[in-house]
């Protein structure tokens, strides 16, 4: 399972971050505005499901294939 902003800090109410590595071969892009996540995008070397805990909720989704 791959959780987006577990720990964010308070000082960093909105920003967007790209090009972080997950375990497994993941490549996560995250944008977040009032300490919630607005956007995510997340790559591996070939399409799979993977669970995201996004703003508390756990969703199965398949990733994109990284270029």
């Amino acid at each position: 399972m791959i959780e987006l902003l577990p720990a964010l800090p308070t000082a960093w109410p909105t920003g967007s971050v790209t090009g972080l590595r997950a375990r497994g071969g993941y490549v996560v892009d995250v944008a977040w505005q009032d300490c919630k996540v607005t956007s995510y995008r997340i790559a591996s070397p070939e399409p799979r499901m993977v669970q995201v805990r996004v703003n508390g909720a756990v969703k199965t989704i398949l990733s994109e294939k990284r270029p």
